[in-house]
């Protein structure tokens, strides 16, 4: 994520399809992790419903982040780096543990 202008424009899309919960309020972590789960493929992440390990791998990355920042409102500039913290997170967990997909 070193394009500044693509960060920009993943957290614009992100802001844009800002989901409501039954209290009218999502937290910061919950609105990225939707946001990838359905934009994996062009984000180079892999999806989601793929294979538990997928699975298991959105969770280690969102656990660590859900304690730090949700709860507060964040301006569009932190989201941008929360954003670009957590795909660093994804980039660090699969270069240790690749996940493998038929592309067929």
């Amino acid at each position: 994520m070193a394009n500044e202008q693509e960060l920009n424009t993943i957290v614009e899309k992100a802001l844009l399809e800002k989901p409501e919960a039954k209290d009218g309020l999502v937290g910061n972590t919950e609105i990225i992790r939707s946001f990838l789960e359905r934009n994996a493929k062009e984000l180079g992440l892999p999806p989601a419903q793929a294979d538990n390990a997928v699975v298991l791998l959105y969770d280690a990355v969102f656990a660590e982040i859900t304690k730090e920042k949700d709860g507060a409102e964040l301006d569009k500039e932190e989201l941008a780096k929360l954003v670009k913290n957590i795909l660093e997170k994804f980039a660090e967990q699969l270069e240790v543990n690749p996940v493998y997909q038929d592309l067929a």
